[in-house]
Order: C-alpha cells, then sequence, then structure tokens
C-alpha cells in the first residue's frame, strides 16, 4: 500500500489548559482550512469537562479555545460537520450518559464565533444525533448522523435529517443476536456510502471486533449486524471514503473486552469494506493496560479528494494530527486531465476567420501546456460563426493539434420558447408566467411536422454527424439545445437516447453553456449520461462546490471526466478529485493553471495563495471578452489580432487595455517572486 505522511503534530501542548483531553473530531471547514474539537477539564466525567476548538491555518495549529460549557455538568464527544457555508458542532452534556442530552452550535465563519448552543430534539435524554463519529451526507441530499444508547444494553440506529438539521428522524434499531455477542452490545457507529446508494455502517463492540451493517433505504432500516475480520478492543473507531473510492479505517488493531489502545494504525479496503490490508501503525507504545495511559485512541478521520485528516487522543493529554496522502491507484482511463483551454477565433480586420492565427494560436496553446482542446465554444463566438466556418474551424485545429484530442459543439440555435399561461414551468422550477415557454405535452420527439415546430433533435443529429466529420475527438451537446426551454430532464434522456442511437460511433461532451440560458444538469442526469460509455468531456458550470462534488460522485468509475470552468473554484475543485480546468483564463495566464494542477497536493499553503491571486485576476474577463484575451495574447507574441464579431469588443478602451497591462504585471511580478524560491513552472 502506498501512502505518503503530509503532516505530523500536536495540536497543543500537554496539559496547558486542562489535564486531560479525550474524543478528538476533525473536519475540513467551509474556508478551506482543518479545524479539530475535543473535550477537555480534570478528567473524564469531571464537572469541568467542556468542549474545546481550533484551526489549523498556514499548517500550524491556532490556540485551542473553549466553545462550548455546561455550568458545571460535562460535556462529551463533539462532532464538527461542514453543511456549505455553516459549520455545525453536536456535542453531549450530562453527568451519566444514559442521561445525555445533545446540543449543536452553528458557525459561519468557519468556526471563528459560534451561535449560542440548542438542543437538538427538544425533550431527549439518552443521546440523538451524532455520538462519535461525524455526519455524512447521502446522495438523496440527506444528513444521516451515526448514533447509539447505552441505557439497558448498547444499541447503534441512525439519525435522519431532510431539512438542513431542523428535525431529525431516528431510525430503528440495529438488529443483531444478542445472545451471540458478550458484553454489552455495540455502540459508535462509523458511516459511509458507496456508489451505488447503499450506506453501511461499522460499529465498536464489546465482542473482541468490529461488527458491520448495511442499509438500502437511506438509513431508515438496518441488516443485521454481522462480525467483521477486523479485531476491536472495545474502543472507538472512524472510517472515511477517498474520492475514488478506497476506504481508510483508524482503529486499534488489539481484540479484547476494554484491551489496550495501543498501537494506533490505519488499513484500506479496496472493494467497499469487504476485505483490508494489513494494518499501518501510526503510534505504538508497548502496555499492558490503558491504566499505565500509554493511550492512542478514539481516532477520528476525514477525506478530501485522496487526502485524509486523522485525530486521536494521545495519553489523554494531548491531540495528534496526522495528513496522510494516497496516490491513486492506477492511471484513469479516458481523456487526459488537465488544463483544456476554451479557444478563441482570430478574425482579419474584415472580421474573417484568420486560419493563420487559428493554427499559430493553436501552436501555442499546446506550448502552454494543454491537455485537449475545446475548439468550437462560447470564446471562439459559435453563435456567430456559419456553420461553414464552425466545421472549418474544427478542421483546421485537429489537424494542427495531431495526437491532442479535441472538442467542438454540434451548434443548433434554439428558439425562445412562447408558451401560454398554462405552460408547465421551465426545468428550473419557474411558473408559467416567468418561462414563458412552450407547452411541454405540444412537443413530442420527431412530432416537429404535428406542431409545427422544429425538431431539435433531428437538426442537432445532423450537426453531429457534420462535426464529428471534421475528425475532431469529441462532440460537445450544449445542455440548454437538446430540448426546449421549459422541458424536464425525462425529456432530456429520450433526446440523448435518440442522438446516441442515430451516431453509435462518436464520443461526446457536455457544455453546461451559459447563453442563451444556462441549464445546468442534476447529479442523477448526470450519472445517466455517464453510465452510458459515450460521454467523456464535461464542461461544468454550476460555480458551486458542493454540486461539483456531486457530480464528480456521479461519474466514478465511468469514462466521463469533468473540467470545471470557475477560477475561483479550482484548488478546492482539485482537492475534491476534480479532473482539470476548463476556462477563459487559459488565454490570459496559462502557467498559473499549469503550476496549480502540478504542485496543489505538494504545497498546499503556496497553492492557497495562488488561489487567490487566480480568483482576483479572473475578473479581467468583465472587461469586454474575448478582445482582452486577444489584446494579452498579442502583447505576448502570439501573432493574431483584436477583431471581434461580438458587439461588446466595440466598447473596447483605454481603460481595458490598462486592466490587462496591469494584471500582467501583478502576475509577473508574483511568477518572479515564485522562481526566487525555486518553484517550477513546468
Amino acid at each position: 500500500m502506498k501512502y505518503q505522511i503530509k503532516n505530523h503534530q500536536h495540536i497543543f501542548e500537554s496539559e496547558t489548559k486542562f489535564r486531560q483531553c479525550h474524543a478528538s473530531t476533525v473536519c475540513v471547514l467551509p474556508d478551506g482550512n482543518v479545524g479539530a474539537a475535543w473535550f477537555g477539564g480534570e478528567h473524564e466525567k469531571a464537572s469541568d469537562v467542556a468542549i474545546w476548538f481550533a484551526r489549523r491555518e498556514g499548517g500550524e495549529w491556532e490556540e485551542s479555545r473553549k466553545v462550548a460549557d455546561a455550568e458545571g455538568v460535562p460535556c462529551w464527544n463533539p462532532v464538527l460537520f461542514a453543511e456549505g457555508e455553516r459549520l455545525l458542532l453536536f456535542y453531549k452534556v450530562g453527568k451519566k450518559i444514559p442521561c445525555w442530552q445533545t446540543f449543536v452550535k452553528e458557525s459561519r465563519d468557519s468556526g471563528l464565533t459560534w451561535s449560542e448552543e440548542k438542543e437538538l430534539v427538544p425533550g431527549d435524554f439518552g443521546g440523538r444525533g451524532p455520538v462519535k463519529n461525524k455526519c455524512i451526507r447521502l446522495q438523496d441530499g440527506a444528513i444521516l448522523a451515526p448514533a447509539s444508547t447505552e441505557e439497558g444494553g448498547w444499541e447503534c440506529f441512525a439519525d435522519r435529517t431532510e431539512d438542513g438539521g431542523k428535525t431529525w428522524h431516528r431510525s430503528a434499531n440495529v438488529p443483531f443476536e444478542r445472545e451471540m455477542l458478550s458484553g454489552s452490545g455495540m455502540i459508535q457507529p462509523a458511516l459511509w456510502q458507496d456508489e451505488r446508494g447503499t450506506v453501511h455502517m461499522l460499529m465498536r463492540s464489546s465482542e473482541g471486533a468490529i461488527y458491520r451493517s448495511d442499509s438500502e433505504d437511506g438509513g431508515l432500516s438496518w441488516s443485521t449486524a454481522r462480525r467483521t475480520s477486523l479485531p476491536n478492543n472495545n474502543c472507538g473507531i472512524d472510517v472515511a471514503r477517498l474520492s475514488d473510492g478506497r476506504l481508510v479505517l483508524v482503529y486499534n488493531p488489539i481484540s479484547g473486552n476494554w484491551a489496550a489502545r495501543s498501537p494506533i494504525a490505519f488499513t484500506v479496503s479496496e472493494d467497499n469494506g469487504l476485505s483490508w490490508s494489513n494494518p499501518e501503525i501510526l503510534e505504538h507504545v508497548p502496555c499492558r493496560t490503558n491504566i499505565e495511559r500509554a493511550e492512542f485512541s478514539y481516532p477520528a478521520i476525514v477525506a478530501e479528494g485522496n487526502d485524509v485528516y486523522i485525530t486521536y487522543t494521545w495519553k489523554r493529554r494531548t491531540v495528534a494530527f496526522w495528513q496522510l496522502h494516497f496516490p491513486e491507484r492506477e492511471e484513469k482511463e479516458g481523456l487526459p486531465e488537465g488544463l483544456w483551454p476554451v479557444m478563441l477565433t482570430p478574425f482579419t480586420e474584415e472580421k474573417e476567420v484568420d486560419y493563420e492565427g487559428l493554427r499559430a494560436l493553436t501552436r501555442w496553446y499546446l506550448d502552454n501546456g494543454a491537455a485537449g482542446l475545446f475548439a468550437v465554444c462560447l470564446s471562439n463566438e459559435m453563435e456567430l460563426l456559419t456553420e461553414e466556418e464552425r466545421l472549418k474551424i474544427s478542421s483546421c485545429v485537429k489537424e494542427t493539434a495531431g495526437a491532442v484530442p479535441v472538442a467542438s459543439t454540434a451548434y443548433v440555435e434554439v428558439p425562445e420558447c412562447d408558451a401560454p399561461a398554462e405552460c408547465v414551468g421551465c426545468a428550473a422550477g419557474d411558473s408559467a408566467a416567468e418561462c414563458g415557454g412552450t407547452i411541454a405535452e405540444e412537443l413530442p420527439f420527431g412530432g416537429g411536422d404535428d406542431v409545427g415546430r422544429l425538431d431539435l433533435v433531428g437538426d442537432l443529429i445532423a450537426s453531429v454527424r457534420r462535426t464529428a466529420a471534421t475528425g475532431v475527438d469529441i462532440v460537445v451537446l450544449l445542455t440548454n439545445s437538446l430540448v426546449y426551454r421549459n422541458e424536464r430532464e425525462d425529456s432530456i434522456r429520450e433526446a440523448v437516447s435518440r442522438i446516441l442511437e442515430a451516431v453509435p460511433d462518436v464520443r461526446f461532451g457536455l457544455y453546461e453553456c451559459p447563453k442563451p440560458y444556462k441549464r445546468l444538469f442534476s447529479p442523477e442526469l448526470v450519472a445517466w449520461c455517464a453510465r452510458t460509455g459515450r460521454f467523456v468531456f464535461y464542461k461544468e458550470t454550476s460555480l458551486r462546490l458542493d454540486v461539483l462534488r456531486e457530480k464528480l460522485a456521479a461519474v466514478k468509475g465511468t469514462p466521463l471526466k469533468i473540467y470545471n470552468a470557475d477560477s475561483s473554484l479550482m484548488y478546492g475543485f482539485l482537492k475534491m478529485g476534480g479532473h482539470g480546468h476548463c476556462g477563459v483564463m487559459l488565454n490570459f495566464h496559462p502557467e498559473l493553471y499549469r503550476w496549480m494542477m502540478k504542485n496543489w497536493n505538494e504545497d498546499r499553503q503556496q497553492a492557497e495563495q495562488m488561489q487567490q491571486l487566480m480568483t482576483v485576476t479572473a475578473h479581467i474577463e468583465r472587461q469586454c471578452y474575448p478582445r482582452s484575451a486577444k489584446y494579452a495574447l498579442g502583447r505576448r507574441g502570439v501573432p493574431i489580432g483584436q477583431a471581434c464579431r461580438r458587439e461588446s469588443a466595440d466598447e473596447w478602451c483605454a481603460s481595458c487595455e490598462r486592466s490587462v497591462e496591469d494584471m500582467e504585471g501583478f502576475t509577473g511580478a508574483y511568477f518572479t517572486e515564485l522562481e526566487r524560491k525555486f518553484l517550477t513552472f513546468s
């Protein structure tokens, strides 16, 4: 098993603010930093035990702060969970475990400040919500919390919320054959969901082994718990799922009821938890009992991409922290990951396509690290080109690019819809009055002759065939041109099925083009397209990391790769396993993006600074693009003019020129400083 240790440190010095600490939790915060929490006080169960929290920024842990207290009643088992811009902190309060109440606090600034606490389930005693390990977000949008109780025997269950945590619904207890299990039972489950949507649970037990249960209905009911081959010392465990589907479990590889809590280790599964690798020891001090306090216990783990962050109790005196990286198991199939520039169209002064300039521009993209080229797209002003020009551009770019893959759009203009008031509304959920769309029932595919409307799919199939004949590797379909605006996703499936059947030898891409309107595919529709095996390229424009995360999960195990278009999300997208970037700013300074693709995981502090620069400079797109890009390229020696067919180019002025020049100076100085630090841009 290959892995890399990227960091190992203690979060704070021993016994600086309390004598003992235990039960840590770790989380990637909404701002991209890492946070951890734990309980600390005189000793476990003491009246002064409170919840403490720290942030890790710039590679170092900030000073620990008390964030929750219960005035003379001990606090227990904090759990952090990031939900969009919200950071939630769950924790227990009570003198005895059977009398626990669960409270929750919220932070809107990644843990800098916190709201007042509130009871998770008013009136509950015994412990609702997460008991030790993190919640998970399910594919259906619900949040599932791993829970257990310890009154009258140990029992595991799950708490589910479908409204962001306002209300919670308790599942039935996980069934098990009590007569076959010695001791108290099972508690403190850890959860993951696989690609099929099945939810799985691993549980600490008093039987000397980890137990497992599964749910096919989103955590509402559970299969009978069964013993696994994994040892357990009746101590906490936790599991996380990497972006490539592997599981990483952190545990004490010791069997027994209340057995020693050393060593602490991790193990990896490549088959959804059916089998596990030999344990890799993180820390070990030989000991016979926990009384010696040679204790490394109660681990927490969270994954981001193929990195994991781990915390655990270190001899009850501090909290240990690890960051590990797991390389990809094998080279991914399909298109190359990396940078896919959205190409420009060079024009002569008479606004005719400059094919010599196009060849020179294509070579410039390749010289600057393009993994592939998006030739006919919005940046190349495809809506203002004739079909003959679009096809000739596709052929010219492919001929110049050689073995580098080229994608081009099969462009069909979709007329505006003009439905009367009884329209069903557009796919985004607009009312009939808002969308003004065509009546959905009057638009059967191939039925254009019946209602006097265009056969959109028929025209698109013809365009696909002509585009494919130019020799390009991928024919791109615009998500907003497959059906009329008001039609829903089941109609899109029907349209796509018809296209795939009509042109069986073509590889396809999808582009969430923002004009004339943006139509975003749901993760479910993306998954459906991916499973056809015919789609290999997806330019995603939702501008939201949570949506990108869901779509990456939807395409896992398929040939379809997702390329993000938003510069401000590039670092976050790569951290979650994203395939590359396909955006406007590759026409200005591709070296910035090339550095990020190569180095983001090796130098994350620098990558965070690079992301800030990318976000700020991306605003140049608002300055008469694509003319601003042609001006920048001309200053870099690319032999193309500034002429454009888009009317916005006529607004070009001296201020626009200064904006491009100032951006160049800003980024140039930044690169010079990086070179001084011996960083490469290859």
